[in-house]
């Protein structure tokens, strides 16, 4: 029987460790994190790059606005990060310090779970390097590769990511915070792509004109080919498991060591998917050795352009990296490659997105960009080059100018001066909405919502023909019951080398009260035309403001 005097001895033994544990924690507690501060945080706002009060209108002496505020939901959100963002250092290291500096920043706690470094260079990296761009020692992971693997580093990198998405982008970029909010916002929505690229007018341009589509001629192949070529550099959102089987993929076809570093080359054209793709709010660094730049960068860039589709071509025939012309298909086996998009359903998108500055939300539009003649059929896949060459005469000079001066992402980002301008007149059926990414009761209750346009005055003329609505969904709308008011601005724009006054018009889309138990709901507002114009889209911004 045990006795009492051996319990006391047992806890005794038990109790006195615990106790002096106490007493030395107490004494010499253990040493927290500290992080120094980011000594880049002066000159990222000096380059507003942090967030700050947006103007709510371009008039002047509105004191009636004053309590007015942009609608901007997802800056205020919370949650757990679950993105892996991916730089790639190569010879600009002093950007990599100021851009790891924007994305450890406080305005991206609930989205950035971890920096993660992949050096190119010779010189070896370690956390003292970056120290003081204000990231904890236990938010960076830096892996120092043995040799230059150039962009396959970026794959390697997000396919070892502990979370499930990663965003994608070289050194010599900068990409706002609440950019790469929307792009994880809309990434994560059931129907979304597996990848977002935003990309500056002149690179969407390219992806837009590649654009290329083979009908298979039957059962003998696997698939039609639908697909085109987009950048992963200007920023990019993808999901962990793309990158995964994309590797699996560049594995299964044996993939040459120069087509493993030239990986950007191969993703979007593989997949055999068009990309989505939205015109960039992108801000270029510059600075240290570009890879890819003048024609000896284009030719080598046109080269594995065309290997991407010749692997495509035969992925989508027999599932191999080449087929046996000598076999007929029903002699062979025919497996299915990762990552290869063998679907041959395509339901295409006649759908423009830009991100916008500023507030967390998407500009879409399906105005016109290009003219009709356009031709996105081809025989081989391996016409993408010649379908790009061949849209661009038909697009012209002034369609290109217009496409590279007056791109939809002019219109929301925060600069009057610039302006989005569509190729034609406007349409019946046009249409421009705003997606704020979730509900905007979200964020606070609303007394108004104002969807807000600065524009000529012949857009103020289409704008006045045009009916105005909010969903929830995107599906089911309902419409405003206000027209639109408008005022003079103190602003003026540039168009063809001439300033346009602009005009500030808004249109009352939501009421809500407390006292009538009126909730302020919604997340898409549109603007759509009723009819046929001889005028062009001219607007300069368009905003969500509420009170």
């Amino acid at each position: 029987m045990i006795t009492r005097e051996q319990i006391f001895r047992a806890l005794q033994t038990v109790a006195v460790p615990l106790i002096l544990a106490v007493v030395a924690r107490q004494l010499f507690p253990d040493k927290v994190e500290q992080t120094p501060p980011s000594l880049y945080l002066p000159l990222l706002a000096d380059i507003g790059f942090v967030p700050r009060p947006l103007p709510v209108t371009y008039r002047t002496d509105i004191s009636q606005l004053g309590s007015y505020q942009r609608v901007s939901v997802l800056q205020n959100a919370t949650g757990s990060p679950d993105v892996t963002a991916v730089l790639l250092n190569w010879s600009r290291f002093p950007n990599v310090l100021l851009i790891a500096s924007l994305l450890c920043g406080p305005w991206l706690d609930n989205t950035v779970a971890q920096v993660y470094i992949w050096n190119n260079h010779p010189r070896m990296l370690s956390y003292e390097d970056l120290k003081n761009t204000g990231c904890p020692r236990s938010k960076v992971r830096i892996h120092n590769a043995p040799a230059n693997q150039l962009f396959q580093g970026r794959f390697l990198a997000c396919a070892q990511a502990d979370t499930s998405y990663c965003f994608i982008q070289d050194d010599d970029y900068l990409i706002r915070p609440e950019i790469i909010q929307t792009l994880r916002a809309r990434i994560a929505e059931p129907d979304a792509a597996p990848a977002i690229h935003l990309l500056p007018s002149h690179e969407h341009l390219s992806t837009t004109l590649r654009e290329t589509h083979v009908r298979s001629p039957g059962a003998s192949h696997l698939s039609d080919i639908h697909t085109s070529s987009a950048w992963l550099g200007y920023g990019a959102m993808v999901r962990r498991y793309e990158a995964q089987r994309f590797l699996s993929l560049m594995r299964y076809l044996n993939a040459a060591d120069d087509e493993m570093k030239m990986a950007d080359n191969f993703f979007t054209i593989l997949s055999n998917r068009v990309p989505e793709v939205w015109f960039d709010q992108g801000f270029e660094l510059g600075g240290g050795e570009p890879f890819t730049v003048g024609s000896e960068g284009d030719e080598r860039n046109r080269n594995y352009t065309i290997r991407a589709a010749q692997y495509l071509e035969s992925l989508t025939h027999c599932g191999r990296a080449s087929c046996d012309s000598s076999r007929t298909i029903a002699e062979q086996e025919r497996p299915r490659p990762p990552y290869v998009d063998l679907d041959r359903s395509y339901i295409p998108s006649h759908g423009v997105h830009a991100v916008c500055c500023g507030s967390a939300c998407v500009f879409e539009t399906n105005i016109r960009l290009v003219p009709d003649g356009m031709s996105q059929v081809a025989t081989i896949a391996t016409d993408i080059l010649t379908l790009e060459h061949r849209n661009t005469e038909v697009l012209g000079e002034d369609g290109k100018s217009n496409y590279l001066r007056h791109p939809p992402s002019n219109a929301v980002d925060l600069k009057a001066d610039t302006v989005f301008r569509s190729f034609a007149h406007a349409t019946e059926g046009d249409m421009i909405s705003l997606d704020a990414l979730t509900d905007i009761g979200d964020a606070r209750e609303w007394t108004a919502i104002e969807l807000v346009w600065l524009v000529n005055s012949a857009t103020e003329d289409i704008l006045q023909s045009c009916t105005f609505g909010w969903s929830s969904d995107n599906v089911t709308w309902h419409d405003a019951a206000h027209n639109p008011i408008c005022y003079d601005s103190a602003r003026e724009a540039t168009v063809d080398d001439e300033q346009v006054l602009l005009r500030e018009c808004s249109v009352q889309m939501l009421v809500g009260s407390s006292a009538l138990h009126l909730r302020a709901t919604g997340r898409y507002f549109r603007a759509q035309l009723k009819e046929d114009r001889t005028e062009r889209w001219v607007v300069a911004e368009v905003w969500l403001r509420g009170l």
